[in-house]
C-alpha cells in the first residue's frame, strides 16, 4: 500500500476499542520533528544522564523474548526496552494518558495494540484511549494501522 492510499485508508477507518494502534515514524518525519530528542525523555534518570551525548542514530540489535524475533533499533530504545520500561515507575498512573501510551509501544518495538489491549496494560479505560487517540489531532504519531 502506499503513502498516500494508507493515509486514505486511516481517514476512512473509524477507530473501536478493537482497532489497532502504533507509532508511525512515517509522522514525525512529515510533522518535521525530532524524534531522537523525544525518545531521550523516556529514558530513566540514570540512562538521561550516562547516555546525554550518545549518538542517536546508532542501532542495535534487539531480541523479542517471545517470538525471539531480531529487530534492529536505535541504542536509544534498546535501553527503553532492556532496562528503564522494566523499573516500576515507567508508567504509573501520574503519566499522561498519551505518554503512558507511546511508552508501550517503546517497550514492546511498536508492536501494534488495540485500545481494548493497552487499556488493560495500563488500568485505562479502552473507550477514552480510542477518543484521545481517533481525534483529528495526532498526538506523538499514534495511529490506527492500516495493516493487521
Amino acid at each position: 500500500m502506499s503513502p498516500i492510499d494508507a493515509e486514505h485508508a486511516r481517514l476512512l477507518v473509524r477507530p473501536t476499542v478493537d482497532t489497532r494502534f502504533h507509532i508511525d515514524f512515517g509522522w514525525w518525519e512529515k510533522a518535521e520533528r525530532d524524534w531522537e530528542v523525544y525518545l531521550r525523555s523516556h529514558l530513566c534518570e540514570q540512562h538521561q544522564a550516562a547516555y546525554a551525548e550518545l549518538e542517536t542514530s546508532s542501532m542495535v540489535d534487539s531480541v523479542d523474548p517471545v517470538t525471539a524475533e531480531v529487530m534492529r533499533v536505535p541504542g536509544i530504545q534498546h535501553i527503553v526496552i532492556s532496562h528503564c520500561s522494566r523499573l516500576p515507575d515507567y508508567i504509573s498512573p501520574q503519566t499522561t494518558l498519551v505518554h503512558a501510551v507511546f511508552r508501550v509501544f517503546l517497550a514492546n518495538v511498536n508492536t501494534p495494540l488495540s485500545a481494548a489491549e493497552l487499556g488493560a496494560r495500563l488500568g485505562r479505560p479502552a473507550l477514552t484511549i480510542v477518543k484521545t487517540l481517533s481525534g483529528p489531532r495526532v498526538y506523538k504519531g499514534i495511529r490506527p494501522t492500516t495493516t493487521d
